[in-house]
């Protein structure tokens, strides 16, 4: 009964290895109609010749020796069909009760899904050591005793062995007995007593010839079903060539910006330091024109700057220059223009004439660099003894000048605005002149003023500049800078802004004195 009713294929065979009895699954497999259709034939009637030569093969070594054969898994295929199916087979020795060898007997157990899933198992495990042996990372598996059970090639070759049989069973202190050798010992406990996981940590040792080697390093925990720990799954980058490259970098960034603080220093020393008196030779208090400024550069070499110039005792030439950009290129234009400003604005009768020199000696660099370079600016010669201020702009916010005696806000804007100095080669500046009497203030300042934002977005504007400028023009020059800077300031809120700002107030207070040769004077 058992026999016909386990799924297992039972059968016996002779000693010529012809079927004698079979089970019920052992004939359906071999599709026959009944165990009866299978007695008397071999396997040649039923399986591929292939398998059945085996299967002969076996049986008679089982005859010859007595010995059984023991769970041998084998490929099947029966007689004029593809399909191929694999089995586990056990045969022994068949005796009578005399103790007689009359044949051999078997079972015969399908394990063609089993087969299969261990045949995709180790097809996935193929893949899965391919890739890890492919990476340039070194990967690594240990057990709770910190001992390597699996190491990708880079991490064999880190180790300084070939095959995997040479790092089974170590620890990394076998390898690297030094203090990072303890220290990542000290680490895979940390990990494997469940705590918190190293994930990317850098650390340094020194290898050969006292060379010092960077990696970055993660280690996690192995867990089983259980979700118990059984070991740590480590992976390492060998980041030395990009920390000798940061290194590098920090190097060379500490000496640009070294270089930088130098040319900014440069830069700021080109600032007067000391305004000019009108006319020479009096003291500050007795000048016709007084002078206020504030510089803060966005970057550490700004595009924004200004200048005074003592052109005669009556006329004085005021500049303010706003270069596009930051850093170097910026400071170098604003060098180049500074040049050509003060080798020209002495001799030139007309502002309009600094502007054009001005474009013409940045068209050269335009055209041998193939990039945009321009430079917005307000040129004005003030003339106290004509009481006049003649002026050019080229793309340059235009200033705004206080009358002091109505305390009317005005701005020099030009009905038709000009280009920025670079933009179209040989442009012909013009130029308009306006009154400039004691108590009168100019205002001119770079667009970072009126761009400054808060915190909605909100830029500082035009309309508050001269709001300002008609509340408090009244006040010294300085102290009219003072404020105009705390107002940008609470108006932000923010101290650091996205571009330069730069002003200049120009007072004409209409003293006058006489000088003389005891150096005492009349005001």
């Amino acid at each position: 009964m058992l026999m016909e009713t386990i799924p297992d294929r039972i059968y016996f065979k002779d000693l010529q290895s012809r079927f004698v009895r079979n089970n019920a699954a052992h004939a359906h497999s071999l599709g026959a109609t009944s165990p009866a259709d299978c007695v008397g034939k071999t396997d040649f009637d039923f399986f591929s010749h292939e398998h059945a030569v085996r299967a002969l093969a076996d049986e008679q070594e089982i005859l010859r020796t007595r010995q059984p054969l023991i769970g041998k898994i084998e490929r099947t295929t029966l007689r004029g069909s593809d399909a191929v199916a694999w089995v586990s087979t056990t045969k022994l020795p068949w005796f009578d009760a005399a103790g007689r060898l009359i044949g051999t007997f078997g079972l015969t157990r399908d394990v063609t899904a089993a087969h299969a899933a261990e045949e995709k198992l180790t097809q996935e495990r193929n893949l899965l050591r391919t890739i890890i042996d492919h990476l340039p990372s070194r990967i690594f598996v240990k057990d709770l005793a910190s001992r390597y059970i699996l190491n990708n090639q880079a991490h064999l070759e880190s180790l300084g062995v070939p095959q995997q049989s040479d790092a089974l069973g170590r620890t990394t202190l076998d390898f690297f007995p030094s203090e990072r050798g303890r220290q990542a010992v000290t680490d895979d406990q940390q990990v494997l007593a469940g705590g918190a996981p190293i994930i990317s940590q850098e650390k340094s040792d020194f290898g050969t010839g006292g060379h010092v080697h960077w990696s970055l390093t993660t280690k996690v925990p192995l867990r089983d079903l259980q979700n118990k720990i059984i070991g740590l799954v480590g992976i390492s980058h060998d980041i030395t060539r990009r920390k000798q490259t940061e290194q590098e970098l920090q190097q060379r960034t500490t000496e640009m910006e070294a270089d930088l603080l130098m040319a900014r220093q440069i830069q700021e020393a080109f600032f007067p330091r000391f305004f000019p008196v009108f006319p020479r030779g009096v003291p500050p208090e007795a000048s016709e024109l007084r002078f206020a400024h504030c510089y803060l550069p966005a970057a550490t070499l700004g595009g924004d700057f200004f200048d005074i110039l003592q052109i005669s005792d009556t006329e004085c030439g005021v500049l303010i220059c706003d270069v596009m950009g930051h850093g170097v290129r910026a400071g170098l234009l604003t060098a180049l223009i500074r040049g050509v400003v003060e080798e020209v604005a002495p001799r030139a009768d007309r502002a309009a004439l600094v502007l054009a020199e001005m474009n013409r000696g940045l068209m050269p660099i335009i055209h041998q660099t193939g990039q945009p370079v321009f430079a917005t600016a307000f040129y004005g010669i003030i003339d106290t003894a004509a009481a006049t201020l003649c002026y050019a702009i080229g793309g340059h916010p235009p200033p705004l000048l206080r009358r002091g005696d109505t305390g009317e806000v005005e701005s020099l804007a030009f009905a038709s605005p000009e280009p920025a100095a670079g933009l179209i080669e040989d442009f012909a500046y013009t130029c308009q002149k306006t009154p400039f009497r004691p108590g009168d203030t100019l205002l001119a300042f770079t667009d970072g003023f009126f761009e400054a934002s808060n915190a909605a977005g909100v830029m500082f504007g035009e309309s508050r500049l001269r709001t300002l400028l008609a509340e408090k023009g009244a006040c010294a020059g300085a102290e009219l800078i003072e404020r105009l800077v705390r107002e940008v300031v609470a108006f932000t809120g923010r101290k650091d802004f996205d571009d330069d700002l730069c002003a200049i107030a120009v007072e004409s207070t209409g003293a006058a004195c006489t000088v003389r040769p005891a150096l005492t004077y009349e005001i």
